[in-house]
């Protein structure tokens, strides 16, 4: 994707507090890594301990492109940590909502037949299922967080080690979930406008919380602090990874539900199967866009790949 974006030469805030020390192992309180560092189960990354990229200030579309590189080197990974829970709560969110898609099998049936279509009950948010996709997915993108900026700063692990790490944050990231839930539920109940505003000024919380270790209040702080002057720019990135995932979403799942709803019984199965396929291979290139945002962020506002630059030169020393 062309990122020809002519936004003059990058801000680069200085800095006014002292930021976060650079996480010292793969983000799962482990030692530093060997020189040689694991492979990557991506198929990139060095694993030299360097970060992947380039650390420079991006414009919006070079962000999504450089996440789109990122999730490309490292797509087993992701793909991998996506499915440990993607893949149970699609189907089993699917079996819930088993007998709603019956219903609107048969309304399509009926009203091709020139009869009124009847259909009871609901789905949606408040169904069990979707009551446990709305619990899981703080730990799908802390775990995904996990992996990503792991993989950012040349550092890959497993699968395994980004959900150990996720379940012993588990009361923190539930603890964030819920707050940032509650902030953006409550700005939207207030005429859209400050949902959105906010949303945007706590996109990175997650991130902050898995890679600086910070706490639910404090990572909500950072990604304040973050965003703060970046709102438009953040807002941007956001707006257009979100065209491009529906567009891909659209695709994809419109044949799949097409389809169950004309396999009979096994349609839930059908689109269950269809819709973790879409999800273990889209929702990881979400979270890698809001891992390079917060890297690009702090190298905006903390001169994060100065910081960088100078820990690996002391690395040497210190070993």
């Amino acid at each position: 994707m062309a990122a020809a974006e002519s936004e003059g030469p990058p801000d680069r805030s200085p800095v006014t507090s002292v930021a976060p020390p650079l996480p010292e192992g793969p983000f799962d309180t482990g030692g530093p890594l060997p020189a040689g560092g694991p492979a990557s189960p991506g198929g990139g990354g060095s694993g030299s301990g360097s970060p992947e990229v380039a650390l420079l200030p991006r414009g919006v579309g070079e962000v999504v492109d450089t996440a789109i590189a990122l999730y490309r080197r490292n797509w087993k990974l992701l793909v991998a940590t996506a499915a440990v829970v993607v893949v149970p709560v699609q189907l089993l969110s699917s079996f819930a909502n088993r007998n709603f898609l019956s219903q609107i099998g048969d309304a399509f049936r009926s009203v091709q037949k020139g009869l009124t279509p009847v259909t009871t009950g609901g789905t949606g948010i408040g169904s069990p299922g979707g009551l446990l996709a709305l619990l899981a997915l703080p730990f799908l993108t802390a775990a995904l967080a996990t992996a990503a900026a792991s993989c950012y700063m040349g550092r890959p692990i497993t699968p395994g080690r980004a959900w150990r790490a996720t379940m012993r944050r588990f009361w923190a990231i539930l603890g964030l979930g819920l707050l940032r839930f509650l902030l953006i539920v409550v700005g939207l109940f207030f005429f859209l406008v400050p949902g959105i505003f906010l949303y945007i000024r706590l996109l990175v919380a997650p991130v902050a919380l898995v890679v600086e270790g910070a706490d639910p209040a404090s990572a909500l702080e950072r990604s304040w602090r973050l965003t703060g002057g970046q709102w438009w720019r953040t807002c941007g990135v956001q707006v257009l990874k979100v065209v491009l995932f529906l567009a891909a979403y659209v695709l994809i799942e419109t044949p799949i539900f097409l389809v169950s709803l004309v396999a009979g019984p096994v349609g839930w199965l059908l689109l269950g199967l269809g819709g973790s396929l879409v999800q273990v291979v889209a929702f990881p290139f979400l979270v890698a866009v809001t891992v390079v945002i917060y890297f690009d962020l702090r190298i905006r506002k903390e001169a994060f790949d100065l910081a960088v630059t100078a820990q690996r030169v002391q690395s040497p020393r210190v070993a």
